[in-house]
């Protein structure tokens, strides 16, 4: 029990306090975080909100092409977020190597700061049509993002 209680404040330890001021930050206390049905239509709408604007009825709500339905099943089914310690030292495209999805906002910015919770996924100009699974780690991290083949 004394050895899991320290691996455990080791690990808070270093994600708070060792990481420099500039590199990527995640806050959660949960080390898995796993998007399968985890984010509500709410939240799914506000994604779509912040990177469309006021294009989003145009483009995603009142659209005839299913984006609305692409987007949903990426970000419900597809996408996730996991800690994956066991991955330590394996080479896998950074977060930060991925493009800003900002076409439509031209505000939207590379997070310093993220919370596993309410990370923005459309942000990014991830692969959501790919036909092969793709993995990131988010820098300095050893959470691991998997983005699931479309079916």
């Amino acid at each position: 029990m004394k050895i899991v209680l320290m691996n455990m404040l080791a690990f808070f330890y270093i994600i708070l306090f060792l990481n420099d001021t500039n590199s990527l930050k995640i806050y959660n206390q949960n080390k898995e975080v796993s998007s399968s049905n985890f984010y509500s239509d709410e939240q799914i709408e506000n994604f779509i909100r912040e990177v469309f604007l006021n294009y989003s009825d145009e483009l995603v709500f009142n659209s005839n092409s299913q984006r609305y339905e692409l987007i949903k099943d990426f970000l419900n089914n597809r996408f996730k977020i996991e800690y994956r310690p066991e991955y330590k030292g394996k080479n896998f495209n950074l977060l930060s190597s991925v493009s800003i999805n900002n076409k439509y906002n031209t505000n939207l910015k590379i997070d310093t700061k993220i919370d596993l919770v309410t990370f923005n996924p459309l942000k990014y100009n991830f692969l959501m049509n790919s036909r092969t699974k793709h993995i990131y780690r988010v820098d300095n991290t050893d959470f691991i993002i998997t983005i699931l083949p479309i079916n």
